[in-house]
C-alpha cells in the first residue's frame, strides 16, 4: 500500500508537469493580435458589461467587455475582452450590443515603466471601442455580474462612511479594484507594503484565522470545509481576479496543509495548477510576488528564526522573521521590477501592517453589518488615517529606500545560490560551515563588485526621448551620470512622472537630476512636473518667461509649492549650465519680454565633443524667422510635428542629421503633418517618432551618433 501510494504521489505531480508545459509551449497568440486585422475598422460586438469597470465622465461611459460575439464582414473567433466608450450611459450589468471602431490599446513603451502590453496580454485585452454606438441592451443580469453589483455596493458603502481617501484604501484591500490616487501607491511601495493594495495573502489568511476562530464550537475537518466554502464565496465577491485566486489559493495550502513539506509540495501544486488553468500568469508580477513569498514563508522562516535575537518579545520577534522570510524570497524579484530596495519594509511590516489589517478587517465587517457598521467603519478609516502618516514618515526617513537600477542576470542567480546556502537546506549540507562561509563572502563581493561597477562606470553621453503619448519629456545623461530633464509631459488619467519619469530614472540607477528645464507651460509639457519634483530631488528648476494666464499662473503656483529647496528661477538667452566635462546646456533663445502660449518656449541646446541637439519645445514659424542658427546633429521637432513649426527656412539652418518627433499614437491632432515630414525629408534628415519606437535613445560616442528605439528592443 505504501509502495502504490508513492508512486501516486511521483505520478500525480509528472503528469500535473507535462500538461503544464505543453499549456506553456502552445499558448494561443494574444487578444491584441487576433484582432490586428480588424484595427481601424467598423466592428459590431453582443458582449456582458462588467459591473467594477463601468465608468462615467463628461457625458461618456467606459466599460470593459467581455465579448460574446464579434462581427466585421463576418462573425470573428474572438471571446476575448474590450475596452469601450458610449456617449450617454451603458448600464450596470447585463449585456450589450456595441458597434464602434476598433482601436489599439495605448501602452507607454519605456524602460523600467509600467508594461501595459504585457497587462494587456495577460488581462485578455485585445482593443478599444471608442465612442462606440450602443443598439441593444439584454437586462438580464448573469451570475457572475450579480457578486460584482454585491462588490459595488459594499465599496460604495466603505466610502461613504470612511471617505473617498480611506475608504478606496479600505475598499481595495477588502474587495478588490482600488481606485487609489498615485501619491498613496508610491507611499506603499516605498514601504514596501503594494501587495497591501488589493485583497492580498495576508489579508485572506487573517480573514482565515478569524473564520477559524469564529467556529470553534464546529469540529476541526467540518470547520476546515466551511471555512473553504466561505472564502471561496469571498474569492467570488472579489471577481475571481487572478490575485484574489492566489491570496486564495495560499489560503487553503496554509490551511489544509500539514507539515513544512506537505505544504511546500501543496504550494507548487496549487502554482501548477493555476498555471494549467491560465499559463500567462507565470509572467504577471503579482503572481511571481505572491507565491515567491508563500515559498519564502515555507522555506526560510527556520532560518529567520534563528537569525533574530533571542531577546526579542515572540510577538516582534515573529512578526518580524515572517516579515524577513518573505521579503528575502521576492527581493530579486523586486529589484527586477521596481529596481530599487526598500529599507525600511521590515519596519513597515512590523509596525503598520497588524494596524493596517485590523482596519481592512473591520471594514470588511462593518460593511456587512446593516447597523452598527458605521461605526466599524469611521474606525477604521480612524485607523487607516494613523497608518498614511506613518507610512509617509518612513517613507521621508534619508535612506528608507535604495535605488540599484537594472542588474544583469546572473546577480539575481548569484543571489539566490547565496540565499539557498545561507538557509541551510538539507540538500546542501555536504558542505561545512568553513565552506559555507567562503560561498556566501564570494558570491557578496561579486553582487558588491557588480553595484560598484555600475554606480561608477563611465558610459557614452545619452539622450531619451521618453515616451509620454501626445507630450514631450527628454532626459539626457551625461558620462559622469549627471541628469537633466526637459519637460515633463502630463497625461488627464495617469502621472507621467509615477509612471514614466521616476521608475524609468530608477532603471538607470538615478534618484536626483541637476537640472529640470521647463519649456513653456502647456499641461503636455509640465503636467507632470509636480509630481516629479514631489518624487524625485531636482538641484535646478529652469521656468519658461512666459506671460501667465490665471490657469497657467496655478499650475506654476503648484510647481514652485513641491519644488522645496531647489534653485528656480525663470531663464535668459545666453545662460550655461556645465554637465560635464564634454557637455553643456545652452539656452540658445529665450523671448526677451514675456509671450503667451507657444512662442514663449524656451531654445536649448546640448553641445558635447561628439554631437549637439537642439530643443524646440512648441515653438513655432513666428518664433523661427528671426532666429540666426547654426547646425545642430539632432532636433527634437517642434510642436511634435506640427505643419506650424519646422518650417522650412529654419531647417535650412539647423541641417539635422536625426530629427526626433514626440506624439502620441492615433492623437486626434493628426501629428505629425505629412508637410512637416516632406520638410524633414526634403533636406535629408532621418525621421523617428515616439508614437512607432517609444522610448528612443540617442548616443553619443566615438564612433558617432546611434538611435535605438524601446519597443524594437522589447
Amino acid at each position: 500500500m505504501l509502495q502504490k501510494t508513492r508512486y501516486l504521489r511521483l505520478f500525480l505531480p509528472f503528469m500535473l508537469l507535462c500538461i503544464l508545459f505543453f499549456r506553456l509551449f502552445t499558448v494561443l497568440p494574444s487578444a491584441e493580435q487576433q484582432l490586428a486585422a480588424c484595427f481601424g475598422r467598423q466592428l459590431v460586438v453582443q458582449g456582458a458589461v462588467e459591473p467594477l469597470s463601468v465608468r462615467r465622465q463628461d457625458g461618456f461611459s467606459s466599460a470593459i467587455l467581455r465579448c460574446q460575439k464579434v462581427y466585421s464582414d463576418t462573425e470573428l473567433a474572438y471571446s476575448g475582452r474590450l475596452r469601450v466608450s458610449v456617449k450617454g450611459e451603458l448600464p450596470q450589468a447585463g449585456c450589450v450590443v456595441l458597434k464602434g471602431t476598433l482601436e489599439q490599446l495605448d501602452s507607454l513603451r519605456n524602460p523600467g515603466g509600467f508594461d501595459a502590453a504585457s497587462y494587456n496580454r495577460v488581462q485578455e485585452l485585445g482593443g478599444r471601442l471608442r465612442k462606440a454606438q450602443l443598439l441593444k441592451t439584454e437586462p438580464q443580469v448573469l451570475w457572475w455580474q450579480r457578486f460584482a453589483l454585491w462588490n459595488k455596493k459594499l465599496s460604495e458603502r466603505i466610502e461613504a462612511a470612511a471617505g473617498s481617501e480611506y475608504g478606496a484604501l479600505l475598499s481595495g484591500m477588502v474587495l478588490g479594484g482600488s481606485r487609489l490616487d498615485e501619491e498613496t501607491r508610491e507611499l506603499f511601495t516605498d514601504n514596501g507594503l503594494a501587495h497591501l493594495l488589493s485583497v492580498s495573502g495576508t489579508h485572506i489568511v487573517l480573514f482565515t484565522g478569524l473564520l477559524l476562530a469564529l467556529l470553534q464550537w464546529v469540529p476541526l475537518p467540518w470547520r476546515k470545509v466551511i471555512v473553504l466554502i466561505l472564502l471561496a464565496a469571498y474569492a467570488l465577491l472579489c471577481g475571481l481576479r487572478p490575485p484574489v485566486l492566489r491570496a486564495l489559493a495560499m489560503s487553503s495550502v496554509l490551511l489544509l496543509g500539514g507539515s513544512g513539506a506537505e505544504r511546500g509540495r501543496l504550494l507548487c501544486l496549487v502554482a501548477s495548477l493555476l498555471l494549467c488553468l491560465q499559463p500567462l500568469w507565470l509572467a504577471d508580477i503579482g503572481f511571481q510576488l505572491s507565491f515567491g513569498a508563500a515559498a519564502g514563508l515555507l522555506w526560510l522562516l527556520p532560518a529567520c528564526q534563528r537569525l533574530l535575537p533571542q531577546a526579542l518579545p515572540a510577538p516582534i520577534g515573529e512578526a518580524a522573521a515572517v516579515s524577513l522570510a518573505a521579503q528575502l524570497a521576492v527581493l530579486p524579484l523586486e529589484v527586477y521590477y521596481f529596481h530599487q530596495i526598500s529599507l525600511i519594509a521590515l519596519v513597515s511590516n512590523i509596525v503598520l501592517v497588524p494596524v493596517l489589517e485590523i482596519a481592512a478587517q473591520m471594514a470588511l465587517v462593518g460593511a456587512l453589518l446593516p447597523l452598527c457598521g458605521d461605526y466599524l467603519l469611521q474606525l477604521a478609516a480612524w485607523l487607516a488615517a494613523q497608518v498614511l502618516t506613518q507610512a509617509r514618515f518612513f517613507a521621508e526617513l534619508p535612506y528608507s529606500t535604495v535605488v540599484i537600477g537594472k542588474l544583469p542576470a546572473y546577480c539575481f542567480v548569484i543571489y539566490y545560490v547565496a540565499l539557498f546556502v545561507w538557509a541551510d537546506f538539507p540538500w546542501l549540507q555536504f558542505w561545512s560551515n568553513r565552506e559555507r562561509r567562503c560561498i556566501l563572502l564570494l558570491h557578496a563581493l561579486l553582487l558588491a563588485g557588480t553595484l560598484a561597477y555600475q554606480q561608477y562606470c563611465t558610459l557614452p553621453l545619452a539622450c531619451y526621448f521618453l515616451d509620454v503619448g501626445q507630450g514631450d519629456c527628454t532626459v539626457i545623461v551625461t558620462p559622469s551620470q549627471r541628469v537633466a530633464i526637459i519637460d515633463t509631459g502630463g497625461l488627464k488619467n495617469l502621472s507621467t512622472a509615477t509612471r514614466v519619469i521616476t521608475p524609468f530614472l530608477r532603471y538607470l540607477g538615478k534618484r536626483e537630476a541637476d537640472i529640470l528645464l521647463l519649456s513653456h507651460y502647456d499641461f503636455d509639457h509640465v503636467g507632470a512636473a509636480a509630481d516629479l519634483l514631489r518624487q524625485l530631488r531636482v538641484k535646478k528648476l529652469l521656468l519658461p518667461n512666459e506671460a501667465l494666464t490665471e490657469e497657467r499662473q496655478r499650475v506654476q503656483q503648484e510647481i514652485l509649492a513641491q519644488a522645496g529647496r531647489t534653485q528656480a528661477h525663470v531663464v535668459q538667452s545666453g545662460e550655461r549650465y556645465t554637465l560635464d566635462d564634454n557637455a553643456e546646456l545652452v539656452l540658445v533663445d529665450v523671448p526677451q519680454q514675456a509671450v503667451p502660449g507657444n512662442e514663449a518656449s524656451t531654445l536649448a541646446a546640448l553641445h558635447s565633443a561628439q554631437g549637439s541637439v537642439l530643443f524646440t519645445g512648441d515653438m513655432g514659424e513666428e518664433r523661427e524667422r528671426g532666429l540666426q542658427l547654426q547646425q545642430y546633429t539632432v532636433l527634437k521637432a517642434g510642436h511634435h510635428g506640427s505643419h506650424y513649426s519646422s518650417s522650412m527656412e529654419f531647417l535650412e539652418q539647423v541641417r539635422p542629421r536625426l530629427t526626433v518627433i514626440s506624439c502620441g499614437r492615433g492623437n486626434r491632432y493628426g501629428h505629425p503633418h505629412q508637410e512637416t515630414l516632406e520638410r524633414l525629408q526634403a533636406i535629408g534628415s532621418n525621421v523617428v517618432r515616439t508614437d512607432e519606437l517609444g522610448c528612443i535613445k540617442v548616443v553619443f560616442d566615438a564612433e558617432g551618433i546611434k538611435c535605438y528605439g524601446y519597443a524594437d528592443l522589447q
